[in-house]
């Protein structure tokens, strides 16, 4: 049979017994279910919440849960990510988390503040996220995130400041809502597919679509084109449903889960034939 990719659900707002059976894996949120002030006890009932349901969960997301952290800029503090870090790593072990996302916005070069400083946190953030990793062998997703005031916007600047980092754990993710709001080719991701980690499908604002609500139909298959021609056979999450496809004021997220993932299913049988 040929290598194709898994298709995933984000399971920030959805509870895990709404969702439809048969996605090959969940995208835990770190920062709302491993967050690491939460107890030991809490995070074994949430271990335990993940392990019933019988479904991997090989990407964690929402890396920093509050708690007024950022990875770079006024608010880095770094002995507070010495004890997050070895906090949420072991977690994430535990529950077979292969690739952490870090999302972009955590990376802030405020006006004032200097650059080149925000740089310096943010590598030093990296490599304490990379020792982490490295220990557990995972691998750490930076999530470039459009946001013009943080140190890499485009996915083309994420990658280039993964590889500064130096660390050969640190790589990017591909959020396909980011690529739309600043018009960036998807075609960037072929400079070197081997640091495309993870694929975001879809977000919440600005006229995003999920999947099962208008479609990007051209903008999706040119995206499963690509990652069909570079060898993409990782992973591919769908950070949805907000809304309801029906107009129902209420979300049945049974309902919706499981026609996202028949049309996620489609896309992917569409390409990945085998």
């Amino acid at each position: 049979m040929e290598k194709t990719i898994k298709l995933g659900l984000v399971t920030d707002v959805i509870p895990l017994d709404q969702i439809a059976p048969g996605w090959d894996y969940y995208e835990v949120p770190n920062g709302i279910h491993m967050v690491p002030m939460e107890s030991e006890a809490n995070w074994i009932r949430n271990r335990d919440m993940y392990r019933s349901r019988g479904v991997p969960t090989p990407v964690a997301s929402h890396y920093i849960g509050g708690f007024g952290t950022m990875a770079s800029g006024p608010s880095f503090d770094r002995e507070q990510h010495l004890y997050w870090a070895e906090r949420s790593f072991r977690r994430m072990s535990e529950a077979g988390v292969q690739v952490a996302g870090i999302w972009g916005g955590f990376f802030q070069a405020p006006a004032g503040y200097g650059r080149e400083k925000a740089i310096d946190d943010a590598i030093s953030f990296c490599n304490i996220v990379a020792d982490q990793a490295e220990k557990y062998g995972m691998l750490v997703a930076l999530e470039p995130n459009a946001d013009p005031g943080t140190l890499f916007p485009s996915y083309r600047e994420g990658l280039e400041f993964a590889k500064a980092t130096g660390r050969r754990s640190i790589r990017v993710m591909a959020d396909l809502n980011y690529f739309i709001k600043l018009n960036e080719p998807l075609e960037v991701i072929r400079l070197d597919p081997s640091y495309c980690l993870h694929v975001h499908m879809a977000g919440e604002g600005n006229g995003f679509s999920q999947p099962n609500i208008e479609p990007r139909t051209a903008l999706y298959r040119e995206l499963f084109n690509l990652l069909y021609e570079i060898g993409y056979t990782r992973t591919v999450s769908v950070a949805a449903p907000w809304m309801s496809s029906v107009g129902a004021e209420t979300i049945d997220y049974p309902y919706e889960t499981a026609v996202t993932l028949e049309y996620m299913r489609k896309l992917r049988d569409e390409y990945y034939r085998g």
